[in-house]
């Protein structure tokens, strides 16, 4: 991404100052603009660093930006801190969540919402519904992460973060009791379709966390989860097909194996077992050290090999480099 040119962000917080009578070198719109410079190098760069160098940074830029944001200054400047404001607690939730502080994560997302709301910022709304529609699909709440993806498409009608929010959609009904293949393969390939129909400015990159710009490949990805989830294999290889190869010639190696352990699910549930521990075992080349996303569906495909297909070959050595995986340094 280039840090050069001003983001559409930018644009309209300086726009927003600019309406409120504020001159260019004043102390609030120098410190706002900086502010929304280093946040926007850091939505650029946060896919590709460690947690541990991004949340400090984002933790400093939160408590920059509440300050700012309770500065005396016309509404239209407070209007533009808040719409800052709620695009930092956006991706700070996401931090938290991924380093497991998950009810600070919850509340720093609706805070996200509501600053956004006040702030007249629908990216922003629509991202922090996205982040905690995530969160509660991690965290087996399929109903509330269907309510906040459909409430986060409403208010963000129009925009990428919507297509994304309608992915998330079809992985919450693909989990939820009584879901429906077909209702699940409905729904992701709109949000494809809506996706490839994007210009390419909006279009981003796979892991992105610019509400502005959501890419096809990663909504394909996430259709590619939710119809593995259904149990639906013709769609989940179909959607297999646009993403697997699309993330591995971007050298996109954890959302190869995120995929590959979804699909060593379904494989392993439909009893495909060759199928499921090459899948698996690919998954476990690609991410060496254990995280959330891939941790959660490799224990699925151990819980289903374990009930049916204990004895088959393969599975006991499987089992073992599982345990190997899982002591360096998470839990699955």
């Amino acid at each position: 991404m280039d840090t050069a040119a001003p983001s559409r962000r930018q644009l309209a917080v300086l726009a927003a100052l600019a309406a409120g009578g504020a001159v260019t070198m004043s102390p609030f719109v120098d410190e706002l603009a900086d502010a929304d410079t280093r946040f926007r190098v850091l939505v650029s760069e946060y896919e590709d660093i460690p947690l541990t160098e991004s949340l400090p940074r984002l933790d400093a830029l939160y408590a920059e930006v509440v300050r700012l944001s309770e500065r005396r200054v016309a509404p239209v400047q407070r209007r533009a801190a808040g719409a800052t404001l709620a695009h930092v607690e956006a991706l700070r939730a996401d931090a938290l969540f991924n380093t497991d502080r998950i009810d600070q994560a919850r509340r720093l997302a609706e805070a996200a919402y509501r600053h956004g709301r006040s702030a007249g910022d629908a990216l922003a709304v629509g991202y922090a519904r996205k982040i905690a529609g995530m969160i509660e699909l991690y965290e087996e709440h399929p109903e509330s992460a269907l309510r906040l993806a459909v409430d986060g498409q409403r208010q963000a009608n129009g925009t990428p973060v919507a297509i994304a929010a309608l992915a998330l959609q079809a992985r919450a009904v693909a989990v939820l009791p009584g879901g429906r293949p077909d209702e699940v393969a409905r729904i992701a390939d709109r949000a494809i379709g809506q996706a490839f129909s994007l210009p390419a400015e909006q279009r981003g990159t796979p892991g992105g966390e610019d509400p502005g710009a959501v890419h096809p490949v990663e909504v394909a990805y996430h259709g590619l989860i939710a119809a593995a989830a259904a149990g639906d294999h013709g769609a989940a290889t179909d959607y297999a097909d646009v993403a697997l190869p699309a993330l591995t010639a971007m050298d996109r190696p954890g959302f190869v194996a995120v995929a590959l352990a979804h699909l060593a699910v379904a494989d392993a549930r439909r009893g495909d077992v060759e199928s499921a521990l090459d899948r698996a075992g690919t998954a476990f080349d690609l991410a060496p050290r254990p995280f959330r996303a891939v941790g959660r569906p490799l224990a699925a495909t151990l819980l289903a090999l374990r009930a049916g297909h204990a004895n088959a070959d393969g599975v006991r050595s499987f089992l073992a480099r599982a345990r190997a995986w899982k002591q360096a340094g998470s839990t699955i």
